[in-house]
């Protein structure tokens, strides 16, 4: 099968212009929209979407992109979306074979209201824009706590030290944040920082007890449904924030313990509509279930000597075939 290469536009900025699209030279066989932040701000060389647009195209799917400002309803649900070369077109979401929703946090209002449209586009959305709106990245794990360290989410000040003065040296995390930002470590005394996060008594937080297995790295485990797809240990290189940005990115396989806790949360998650994830695990303990835009895949690919990007669009074909 013969295929044209081109490149990213220039307008992309340069880390997005190393990468290469292919473009498709027969008939498409399916039409996709991916919903994401703005491409320019994008890193191409490590960013799964990026990667999950360049496998699409590869395999002939035509590949539509739009931010959720572009999301619209007149008459039904729309959306101006951006091919390959730029164009803008109005389009109905129904027209679309499959909706990828790949906007990073925060949730807020305008991922809330762009939810709400895609829930009524009358085609298949991964992930579910009824479990994004039902699930909070921070508390979607909640469900499976005996698995997680000691965990509290408050408002509270009052709870939250005292919460502190039995566990020791704790993170607090803002429920609405990603890639460990506006996290802090919390210790015994530290009315200040509560104070800070909470808005004073406003705002709920997360505390869990501070596990020191994360500076051996924290575990990013990828899910393709109920399935275990890959993954990768992030040991921080200074610090205590593992993400993929700041972490080195380390060939790793699941303990049995942590199989254990996937082939629960699994299928649990499945049936609410999440079909690509990412679990976080420290020390065989779940800290977190990443639901809106988990990433890794490239790092993973690397690792593993595989095409994750490959395996992820041949399994969302088979969910609309």
């Amino acid at each position: 099968m013969k295929t044209q290469v081109d490149r990213i536009p220039a307008r992309y900025g340069p880390s997005v212009c190393q990468t290469y699209i292919v473009l498709p030279a027969g008939g498409c066989l399916m039409k996709w929209l991916v919903v994401l932040d703005p491409i320019e701000g994008l890193i191409a060389t490590t960013d799964t979407s990026i990667a999950l647009i360049n496998e699409g195209r590869r395999q002939e799917i035509t590949v539509d992109t739009a931010t959720i400002e572009n999301l619209f309803f007149d008459s039904c649900a729309s959306v101006l979306a951006e091919d390959l070369k730029n164009r803008k077109t109005r389009r109905r979401l129904a027209d679309y074979d499959l909706i990828l929703m790949r906007k990073e946090p925060p949730y807020d209002l305008r991922f809330h209201y762009a939810s709400q449209l895609l829930s009524l586009s009358g085609t298949r959305v991964i992930n579910s824009p009824l479990a994004l709106r039902n699930f909070n990245e921070k508390l979607i794990a909640l469900p499976f706590v005996d698995h997680m360290p000691p965990t509290l989410v408050a408002s509270s000040p009052e709870l939250i030290a005292e919460f502190v003065d039995a566990h020791g040296h704790c993170v607090i995390k803002s429920l609405d944040s990603f890639q460990g930002k506006s996290v802090q470590q919390l210790k015994v005394g530290d009315q200040t920082a509560i104070d800070e996060m909470t808005a004073c008594g406003g705002q709920p937080v997360m505390v869990q007890k501070f596990l020191d297995r994360v500076y051996q790295g924290d575990k990013r485990v990828i899910m393709l449904g109920d399935r275990v797809l890959g993954a990768a240990m992030r040991r921080p290189r200074q610090g205590f924030h593992a993400n993929f940005a700041n972490s080195d990115a380390l060939k790793t396989e699941l303990t049995d313990r942590e199989q254990q806790i996937v082939d629960q949360v699994g299928p649990w998650m499945v049936d609410q509509g999440i079909h690509f994830s990412g679990l976080d695990f420290i020390g065989e303990k779940l800290t977190e279930i990443n639901i809106t835009c988990p990433t890794g895949i490239i790092q993973i690919s690397d690792l593993d000597n595989r095409n994750l990007a490959g395996e992820i669009v041949d399994y969302f074909i088979r969910q609309v075939q």
